[in-house]
């Protein structure tokens, strides 16, 4: 039986998570992709990253603030142990020595350029009901036969498997093996032909993430059967139809 992994990642798991290097501010193709921090270097995170001096990590900082999105964030446990906090972003970065005294206290005098702060982004749930997806007990049914499936299917494979859905990173499962790693988005229907809903937050995964795949399970409880897409051959497939827009305050 398929055995998904459900605790803390390992440090080689995050360095594929976030497909970055090992500084805290992981960068890939000129854009910040994660944040890996210890709380015994910054008390205060997620919420307040310090960060030191020299060019590269100034020059992360500098990029992480100006960019705007938010990424995955984990904060150490322990040794070769990362737990997942959610998705944030930089709504600002100071220099103020005020700021640094006041956050920047437990490093050494001078060696602090500047703080991060950061605010947490979830992504708003929306429930459809009626139609062709069934009440809460049906959908919940389909879900779970497609994610069993698909785990089996990976591991099959020969991926070790680690269920990400209560993470909200972009994808439900990453899987990884020697021959490299999948971020593999699941989704079910009793319907023959695939039809389903996907966030505004697995979309962008779809673009920003190489590794993304979408893994949609037909007949899911009764005869299940796999189609497989990247993010790019999802795109030309499917036409995506918004049923809802979040109207925010413009900056």
């Amino acid at each position: 039986m398929a055995t998904l992994v459900k605790s803390g990642i390992t440090t080689a798991e995050l360095k594929s998570a976030t497909a970055g290097g090992d500084s805290y501010i992981r960068t890939k193709n000129k854009m910040a992709v994660g944040l890996a921090l210890r709380q015994d270097i910054n008390p205060d995170a997620p919420n307040v990253v310090i960060f030191g001096k020299g060019p590269r990590i100034e020059a992360s900082a500098a990029l992480l603030a100006r960019q705007g999105h938010a990424v995955p964030t984990y904060i150490k446990n322990g040794v070769n142990d990362w737990r997942y906090v959610g998705r944030y972003r930089a709504v600002r970065l100071s220099v103020d020595a005020a700021d640094i005294a006041r956050y920047g206290s437990s490093r050494p005098p001078g060696s602090v350029a500047g703080l991060l702060f950061l605010e947490r982004v979830d992504e708003p749930e929306l429930t459809v009901q009626g139609g062709p997806y069934g009440d809460a007990q049906t959908r919940k049914e389909i879900e779970t036969a497609a994610i069993d499936f698909v785990t089996a299917e990976l591991c099959r494979r020969g991926y070790a498997v680690q269920d990400r859905q209560r993470d909200n990173c972009g994808y439900d499962l990453l899987a990884t093996s020697a021959q490299g790693r999948l971020l593999v988005e699941v989704k079910g229907t009793d319907a023959p032909e695939p039809r389903f809903f996907i966030t505004r937050n697995e979309c962008r995964s779809s673009t920003d993430e190489t590794d993304w795949r979408l893994f949609v399970v037909t007949t899911a409880r009764r005869a299940p059967s796999l189609h497989e897409y990247d993010g790019d051959e999802m795109r030309v497939r499917f036409a995506l139809d918004p049923l809802a827009w979040e109207a925010i305050p413009r900056r």
